[in-house]
């Protein structure tokens, strides 16, 4: 076959799975491992933990376990499952109440398996009821009653409609060389209203693909619309060596929302990210079950909507980070106007130094203010304490720049010219930055009462240099 026409029908294919499929509400993949029961060894009671455990509760009030290898309980076998192991009576298993309100015709859909050659029905089964709107259980239509030696199952009931959904599960196993298994269970629907996504509603705001040994990539988007954006119908991708898509994943599989002018940052894992920057916004976080891998040179970030339409696409490439970085190791780069193109060169910018080089979660360092025509550095104030009384404790300089790409140096000398500290060498700048000055020297010794000199040198890789002086009194007692 010709090798484009497979990556075209491999294309339609994927373009087909995705619209084909209805929009998942609820799903329980029992990915925490020994959460339930267990008996113990001289048979005289029932062991349990259910820590952190929110979505499904069990009832096991007519349940007898004789040692520890009995277990009603998840396991890590097949990424996690609930087992039953001769547990001598029942177990129901109950999801928590589902909203499905905002869907229709949905669908509930999970696995029933067994292993073993147990075949009592009267104490080897799994059975599947469902609960709308608080009525009466009622079964599944499709096998909802599995008993003896069944094998595996998939239970299903489709054409649900209301506002509230509740599974219930009964299981039995009265065998020690047997096991009942409850299996990835599904809730799928078609939205009653749903929400197009259209190019440049979402924007790709600023990107790590370089992390620090240990740390993690992580890829930043802004809600550039006035619409409330469900995160299960937008996907990350890359593209391959021949620009063909690819590692498609959902954001998310549950139906959380970002709300306008609201900024996300998409990672991996975030404890490869919160050690390295400041988190002004933990809950601006997103941590994805699969995340695309970058390369640390040069890729694609792309972003899709449920119709494998592109969103927004960025192609970085290492050299965009301000060619002054000897390390760029740890350094993102940062979308400056939400207006200017994505993939314009100019519109990018390596976060500033004293942001900790990344903003993920929040307003960019290197932010765009469209009203703002000239630069500016101010000093404040003119006199100050560091006595930590709460007034005038630090002496800070204010810098609201027309644009980014400003470095600085600041150095600190007393009345006789002699210097004290410098506050910063070469520090990439923010668009509007701020850097302080506690009253103390390069080791940490605080200095004498007294008049100072800051004199602070600006400077771009455009051969723009200006120098700014001023003088501060430190006063006060020093405790």
């Amino acid at each position: 076959m010709n090798p484009n026409l497979l990556k075209l029908l491999t294309f339609w294919l994927l373009l087909f799975y995705f619209n084909g499929q209805a929009q998942e509400i609820w799903r329980e993949s029992f990915s925490f491992p020994d959460k339930g029961i267990w008996g113990n060894e001289n048979g005289s009671g029932i062991q349990s933990d259910f820590e952190g455990i929110t979505k499904w509760s069990l009832d096991y009030s007519n349940v007898l376990l004789t040692n520890g290898d009995d277990y009603a309980k998840t396991v890590t076998t097949s990424d996690g499952r609930f087992e039953c192991r001769d547990i001598n009576g029942e177990v129901v298993w109950y999801s928590e109440t589902i909203d499905i309100s905002a869907y229709k015709n949905c669908t509930i859909q999970l696995t029933a398996s067994e292993t073993g050659s147990g075949t009592n029905e009267e104490t080897k089964y799994l059975k599947t009821y469902f609960r709308i709107d608080k009525s009466e259980e009622t079964p599944f239509e499709t096998n909802g009653i599995n008993v003896g030696n069944w094998g595996s199952s998939t239970a299903e009931q489709p054409n649900l409609n209301g506002n509230q959904v509740q599974v219930i599960v009964y299981l039995n196993n009265h065998y020690s060389a047997d096991k009942v298994i409850l299996d990835e269970l599904v809730i799928t629907g078609e939205e009653k209203n749903p929400v197009s996504i259209e190019p440049g509603e979402v924007l790709i705001n600023e990107v790590l693909f370089n992390p620090v040994p240990d740390g993690e990539d992580f890829v930043e988007v802004y809600n550039n619309s006035e619409k409330v954006i469900p995160l299960n119908k937008l996907y990350l991708a890359s593209r391959d060596n021949d620009l063909n898509l690819t590692q498609v994943y959902p954001l998310s599989r549950e139906k959380y929302e970002l709300e306008s002018e609201s900024y996300l940052a998409l990672t991996k894992d975030t404890n490869g990210v919160f050690p390295w920057f400041t988190i002004q916004c933990p809950g601006c976080f997103l941590q994805m079950e699969k995340f695309p891998s970058y390369n640390n040179d040069e890729d694609y970030v792309v972003l899709l909507n449920s119709d494998m339409e592109i969103i927004d696409e960025f192609y970085y490439n290492e050299k965009m980070h301000m060619p002054l970085l000897y390390d760029r190791e740890g350094i993102s780069l940062e979308r400056i106007s939400f207006t200017g193109n994505t993939n314009d060169p100019s519109n990018w910018h390596s976060a500033s130094t004293e942001s900790g080089y990344g903003t993920p979660g929040y307003q960019n360092s290197q932010f765009e203010n469209e009203e703002r025509n000239t630069g500016s550095v101010t000093f404040a104030p003119k006199a100050f304490s560091p006595n930590n009384d709460g007034y005038n404790d630090i002496y800070s300089i204010h810098f609201a720049l027309d644009k980014p790409g400003y470095l600085a140096n600041i150095w600190i000398f007393d009345s006789a010219g002699r210097l004290v500290t410098q506050l910063c060498k070469n520090n990439i700048l923010g668009t509007s930055d701020q850097i302080k000055w506690d009253g103390e020297d390069e080791t940490g010794q605080r200095q004498k009462l007294g008049a100072y000199i800051v004199l602070v040198e600006l400077f771009n890789t455009e051969g723009y240099v200006k120098r700014y002086k001023d003088g501060v009194v430190l006063t006060d007692i020093l405790e």
